[in-house]
């Protein structure tokens, strides 16, 4: 991978669910070009990622909370979980973990960003509602009443479609969808469920390139 150059110029929007900012990168079209180039990497058994995800390096981390602490006037810590990732399986192999909205934490303090890196022809990322408990954002309080309620709805994994989430279903709402742009990166709390916009009968391709990663903003 080429170095991550970070925009300190970027415009930053703040919404009620994410905050945007736009012209993420000063060369996103560099850093496009090294992360096609990359060769796939073996499958972790424990990863529920639909499709492949390359570690990013321990500069990438430090330039990204630098930077981010810089856009927001606030102390920002990187969890050094960070990754160049591409959806490539396809809807039909889905495991059901992989059909529902998701998580990455109960932690208040962490936020989660994602960093479109493709021109068009793909989703960005929605958020939802759990209709059955009324959640939208995970605790440790909540946890367990959501996960109870899940295992309720999905008794019977063979049962459930091997369908990308992409809007409205029986078991979840969708309350917001963010729209990609090249080079435009997003930030929400990782608690929040959320998934990407992939179409349901999604194929299977190497188009959908995105930078993902989790950082702590206390305060």
């Amino acid at each position: 991978m080429v170095p991550i150059e970070f925009n300190p110029s970027a415009a930053v929007a703040d919404g009620a669910v994410v905050l945007v900012v736009d012209d993420a990168l000063a060369d996103p079209h560099a850093v496009v070009a090294a992360a096609r180039g990359l060769a796939k990497p073996s499958a972790h058994p424990k990863d529920f990622y639909p499709g492949v995800r390359y570690e990013l390096p321990e500069d990438f981390h430090q330039r990204f909370a630098a930077w981010l602490s810089g856009l927001l006037g606030r102390k920002v810590l990187s969890e050094r979980n960070g990754y160049v990732s591409v959806v490539t399986t396809p809807a039909a192999e889905l495991l059901p973990i992989q059909t529902i909205p998701h998580f990455d934490t109960t932690d208040e303090e962490i936020y989660a960003a994602v960093l479109y890196l493709f021109e068009g022809g793909f989703g960005g990322t929605s958020f939802y509602r759990h209709r059955a408990t009324g959640i939208e954002l995970l605790s440790r309080q909540n946890e367990p009443l959501y996960r109870a309620a899940l295992r309720r709805e999905v008794a019977d994994p063979a049962a459930v479609p091997r369908r990308y989430m992409n809007g409205d279903t029986a078991h979840f709402e969708r309350i917001h969808r963010q729209e990609p742009r090249f080079n435009r990166l997003i930030l929400y709390p990782g608690r929040r469920l959320h998934a990407g916009d992939i179409e349901p009968d999604f194929s299977g391709s190497e188009g959908r390139l995105t930078i993902t990663a989790l950082c702590r903003i206390a305060g």
